[in-house]
């Protein structure tokens, strides 16, 4: 990498949209790594379930953070126009991958397959799999309407998205950016996404298949009645309550992942997302057994203003994902 770059990673829902604007600056030195900077991290709120507001929340949100036409951009969709699974596959030429991935889940799909975009990655084979059961390959795939509408959306607010992925795949990314530096083990990592009404709850791990999961879960329900994020106050029976239906609908999540994958050496849930660090998620946490910890993400990133531990990960995740720089 011989000059600077920015990236711009966008994370919407239908009541906010935040994004991350970053620059990444060559390593001063030989063998020196590309260093991240966080220019700027905004958030507009409103009620983006029309279009014409999305719109103009996007570029409420392009203006605040100061976007440039050079910008690389990168979003995400979510909804059940969208898919993600993974899979073992006979590996085959790029250009015959997607007809056979159109085949192969056109069953399990939500949608139609014929009319949708697939992409893939594929992962390392464990040493002990055998040859002929093909090769692991997370899928992701969304509606072609849903993309162009999606596309559209960003085009009419003078955005130009150069890397669209789906929620839960960028979800995991955000998460294993973070891992790069750590030797694979056998613990199993679960990692909660918290939206406005809904969760989306990823089990994954270097030595155990990718799976995802969404249901419906309001956090400002249980956020309106609990103490402040960062404070010792007691919480009140209404979140303990409301935190033991999202810790039981975790749990039953983990447990069909032990029984059809026969493993989940979890220790930990990892948290991003609206109110990821409010005091309530420590309930979550002693109901469950495990630790809950805020996702990492942004750590990653120099920032003369820290932002607020999990509110942007997943747009700075965005960001870095759209660069495929190795940092």
């Amino acid at each position: 990498m011989s000059k600077k770059q920015t990236f711009v990673g966008f994370d919407q829902d239908n009541s906010s949209i935040r994004a991350a604007r970053l620059l990444l600056e060559p390593g001063k030195g030989k063998g020196a790594r590309p260093r991240w900077r966080l220019l700027s991290a905004e958030e507009v709120m409103g009620d983006f379930y029309e279009d014409v507001k999305l719109i103009a929340g996007l570029k409420r949100i392009k203006s605040k953070l100061g976007v440039h036409a050079s910008d690389k951009i990168s979003t995400c969709l979510s909804g059940k126009q969208t898919y993600a699974i993974q899979m073992d596959v006979r590996k085959l030429p790029d250009a015959e991958m997607a007809g056979m991935l159109k085949l192969e889940l056109r069953k399990s799909m939500p949608f139609e397959a014929s009319v949708a975009t697939f992409d893939y990655q594929f992962l390392p084979v464990g040493p002990n799999q055998p040859v002929d059961q093909g090769v692991p390959v997370v899928v992701a795939a969304a509606a072609n309407s849903y993309i162009a509408k999606h596309i559209q959306s960003y085009d009419r607010a003078g955005l130009k998205p150069h890397h669209v992925d789906i929620l839960p795949t960028s979800i995991a990314n955000a998460f294993w950016v973070t891992r790069k530096e750590v030797v694979p083990s056998d613990e199993t990592h679960v990692i909660l996404h918290i939206a406005p009404n809904v969760c989306t709850l990823i089990i994954d791990g270097h030595r155990c298949p990718f799976f995802n999961r969404t249901f419906a879960f309001s956090i400002g329900e249980v956020i309106s009645s609990a103490a402040p994020a960062g404070t010792a106050d007691e919480i009140s029976q209404d979140v303990i309550l409301q935190m033991n239906i999202l810790a039981s609908e975790i749990t039953k999540s983990i447990t069909y992942y032990k029984n059809t994958y026969s493993c989940g050496n979890v220790s930990t849930i990892t948290v991003l997302g609206l109110h990821s660090a409010h005091s309530a998620f420590d309930a979550l946490g002693k109901k469950m057994g495990y630790d809950v910890q805020t996702i990492q993400t942004a750590q990653l990133v120099h920032a003369v203003r820290p932002p607020r531990a999990g509110k942007y990960d997943l747009a700075i995740g965005l960001a870095m994902q759209a660069s495929g720089a190795n940092v």
